[in-house]
């Protein structure tokens, strides 16, 4: 083992001990096209941290202090870091001071070798039940795996301090420690990215019920017959339609969010503005909705795979949002692919024009 070294990591000020911090190190330093094309998926986060060269005993001193935001992505690129291992790591944050990154993820040679997912090796610094201490709790748990580049930069969008751990992402975790976490969404024909914001947004409000967004203005017809479709009462077992006057009558219980704020946000911003504690979907009424006459809204998933996404007709999401919210079934249970437009009930629609 290389002698220990300290981890330059930045102090953040008081208030800030509970907000998401995401590390990343680069430990394969033979490629470096191979690392460009990793942060390609990362440099780009809100939060985005690029570290300095780690100290060598000559440097001293403390971080700097990061600008406000509600969560952090430390990317460290130093070749004092080369081929190290988790047991090195894991001695470096323990030198870092009181506060340990939620997710530590290593860009090692395998990250290299793979163009298609950049796939990272990550682990959690504390385990799962926070009450149950730990005599090393700095060495990975049950929770160390494959995550493609791509899916750690949705799974950062969505991730808060206070709410989330690894384990929430049980259900869609691998079997098998080979596999990669997120490798589907690397082969969608139009893969999600995150871009940054050119302007700034407010974030979106917290609510009981899930938000549906408008991100397209200039056809207001449209919109309202989304709105019409959306609102429409479900049809019981038995065909008949059931009042919505009629307190007992189900129907669609959505936030809308309808501000010219959000013009022209692609769903991936709208995760990173998504807040606290949010509900496991997102609807998003955007240029498509808007152009395709049978108006597809997006649902995105905010939790058990962050960033997949499928298109709904207006009048199927009073079913998938009552049964995605009681947790009657799963956003697997809707998703119906690139192409397909879900309508519930009948056979997946192919359609070109919604993509």
């Amino acid at each position: 083992m290389r002698p220990p070294s300290q981890l330059l990591l930045p102090s953040f000020p008081t208030g800030e001990e509970e907000i998401t911090v995401f590390l990343v190190v680069r430990t394969a330093y033979d490629d470096q096209g191979a690392w460009q094309d990793t942060l390609s998926y990362l440099s780009d986060l809100p939060g985005v941290l690029p570290h300095p060269p780690l100290p060598r005993p000559e440097h001293g001193g403390q971080g700097a202090v990061p600008p406000p935001n509600d969560k952090h992505l430390l990317l460290v690129d130093d070749p004092a870091w080369r081929n190290a291992t988790t047991a090195e790591i894991h001695s470096a944050l323990e030198q870092a001071g009181s506060w340990l990154p939620h997710l530590v993820l290593l860009a090692d040679e395998r990250t290299m070798a793979d163009p298609v997912h950049r796939s990272l090796l990550a682990f959690t610094t504390s385990p799962e039940d926070q009450d149950t201490p730990q005599e090393h709790p700095f060495v990975p748990h049950e929770h160390v795996l494959r995550i493609g580049a791509r899916q750690t930069s949705m799974l950062y969008l969505v991730f808060e301090a206070e709410f989330h751990y690894l384990g929430d992402w049980k259900a869609a975790l691998p079997e098998e420690p080979d596999e990669v976490f997120g490798a589907d969404l690397d082969l969608l024909a139009s893969p999600p990215r995150y871009r940054p914001l050119t302007g700034r947004p407010p974030r979106l409000p917290v609510s009981e019920d899930p938000l549906l967004v408008r991100t397209h203005h200039g056809d207001d017809e449209a919109w309202n017959a989304v709105l019409r479709a959306v609102g429409a009462p479900v049809f019981d077992d038995e065909g008949f339609e059931l009042p919505k006057e009629d307190p007992g009558a189900a129907h669609a219980y959505v936030h809308v969010v309808d501000d010219t704020g959000y013009t022209g946000l692609s769903f991936e911003q709208l995760m990173g503005l998504s807040p606290h504690d949010s509900h496991s979907f997102l609807i998003v009424a955007d240029e498509p909705t808007m152009l395709d006459p049978r108006h597809p809204l997006l649902v995105v998933d905010l939790f058990e795979d962050p960033g997949r996404s499928f298109r709904a007709a207006p009048e199927a999401i009073p079913t998938i949002q009552i049964n995605l919210s009681l947790a009657n079934m799963d956003f697997d249970d809707y998703h119906c692919g690139e192409g397909f437009i879900q309508y519930c009930g009948s056979t997946h629609e192919e359609s070109m024009k919604v993509l």
